[in-house]
């Protein structure tokens, strides 16, 4: 067994499957027997395994604009933390109930259930900053089996690996499973180590120290009261109510500053309304709803009102009054970049084609490879007719992000449409590949293969590609 591993191990560190880049790991051990078993490259390459496999049988919700906020949330708080290797790689799932996870080598993920059951930005932030403490203090590692936490650590993500490579039925379920487990592993001791250290990150990003109380006492109460299994998060997150109480004292021991003085950023609300008319199927009950509540004193409930209002109008091809509604924002709010997005996602579904490509190169001018603005401005690229246009800007934009499936799959669209086929093939290769889905991808390089021709440069890559693949697969039929 222990050779099956090492040959998986083999693959993940030294083959680009994953685009993962290894370097040497520059950390000391944590002085434990686990943390130096499996190190910081480690986990960093066993997370991007899993999260191909995860993404495969899961939802994944692909808002440019939710993605962006979420990514400048994460890596703000992840400054004033403890967190070392910041290869975050971020995943917001189209479900509706409680739930956010760390995994390991900086994975994280969140519920779009998230959004709808917060009230205010450092509710949101202390959630992250716990999950952010798992994997500062390498919760994972130190949770496995002290006798072979390698091996123990390999077969939870190469059973899914293999699962999924094999087609099993059951796949869809394993990934989600393993992943609680791995949330289960974490011992009470583990818990109250991210609470403090989570409470501490919270703290020093400039957020009200109380936040934290609230969000899981208000998590807790509704837990008790209401369908447990709307709550993903204390299924795996157990919140006995010591934990609580020492919440509450660290908070109470701390000097309260002004209310004002606390962050609570307005792109919060802004959010929350893309992700209640993502969940409200009756587009019309929200425009009476945000009507309402647009009309209340001005403060951060009443103008995110107003922008839901905005994107529920779109949603009912009433593009006049959502212009009307988002430029007014846009004068109350100037150089607010979510709503600069917003008004070209609008452009694009009402079919001004030509303001949105002009917005958007504005808003790239001065926020360079911004990635709401990028993408949108490349949906505005292909449905004005542009794709060959549209194909240079997400070429470029997959060489900073090459992990984001969403940006290949585009891409693929925006090739496809532009004729550049062997192109296509090569990227739908990519897409495949980081939603685990090993044999598709291989079909499409034998496809890009096949047009090749007398491109020798392109075949080699083609042919390396195919070579890491099958190596990546040998390696976990060898583990099955």
């Amino acid at each position: 067994m222990i050779n099956k591993l090492n040959l998986l191990l083999f693959v993940l560190f030294f083959s680009p499957l994953f685009h993962s880049v290894v370097d040497e790991d520059p950390l000391p051990s944590l002085g434990d027997y686990s943390s130096a078993s499996i190190s910081l490259s480690g986990e960093y390459n066993m997370g991007r395994l899993w999260l191909a496999m995860y993404r495969g049988s899961t939802k994944e919700h692909s808002d440019p604009l939710m993605r962006t906020y979420l990514e400048d949330l994460i890596y703000r708080l992840s400054e004033t933390s403890e967190v070392r290797d910041r290869r975050f790689e971020f995943i917001i799932l189209e479900d509706k109930t409680i739930n956010a996870f760390a995994a390991p080598g900086g994975i994280i993920g969140i519920n779009l259930g998230m959004f709808l059951n917060t009230q205010k930005e450092g509710e949101l932030a202390s959630v992250m900053c716990h999950e952010l403490a798992h994997l500062s203090q390498r919760h994972f590692a130190r949770s496995q089996n002290r006798n072979s936490p390698l091996a123990n650590a390999l077969m939870i993500l190469g059973s899914i690996a293999v699962a999924a490579a094999s087609r099993n039925p059951e796949a869809i379920l394993i990934a989600p499973a393993a992943m609680q487990q791995m949330s289960i592993n974490y011992t009470r001791s583990n818990e109250k180590e991210a609470d403090r250290i989570g409470f501490n990150n919270l703290v020093k990003a400039g957020f009200n120290p109380d936040d934290m109380t609230m969000m899981f006492q208000r998590m807790q109460d509704k837990y008790q009261n209401e369908d447990s299994e709307q709550f993903s998060y204390l299924m795996t997150h157990p919140l006995p109510s010591e934990r609580l109480t020492d919440m509450r004292i660290r908070a109470d021991s701390l000097e309260k500053a002004s209310k004002d003085n606390y962050r609570d950023n307005l792109d919060f609300y802004f959010m929350q309304k893309r992700a209640e008319v993502w969940a409200e199927k009756d587009t019309e009950k929200l425009v009476i709803k945000y009507k309402k509540d647009s009309k209340s004193q001005i403060n951060n409930t009443s103008l995110a009102a107003k922008y839901g209002l905005s994107l529920a109008l779109k949603q009912t091809n009433n593009f006049e009054e959502g212009f009307s509604i988002l430029r007014e924002l846009i004068r109350e709010i100037p150089n607010n970049l979510v709503l600069e997005s917003s008004l070209m996602e609008l452009h694009v579904a009402a079919e001004n084609y030509y303001e949105a490509i002009s917005l958007g190169k504005n808003i790239l001018e001065i926020h360079d490879n911004n990635y709401a603005a990028s993408i949108l401005l490349a949906d505005a690229y292909i449905e004005d007719g542009q794709s060959e246009v549209a194909e240079k800007l997400l070429k470029d934009l997959a060489k900073e992000r090459q992990t984001d499936p969403n940006i290949w799959y585009k891409l693929a669209e925006a090739q496809g449409l532009s004729g550049n086929i062997l192109e296509l093939h090569r990227s739908r290769a990519e897409f495949f590949i980081l939603t685990g889905r090993h044999d598709a991808a291989v079909f499409q390089l034998k496809e890009a293969l096949s047009l090749s021709q007398n491109l020798f440069e392109v075949r080699e890559s083609i042919i390396r590609r195919l070579e890491q693949i099958f190596a990546a697969k040998r390696a976990l039929s060898e583990l099955s």
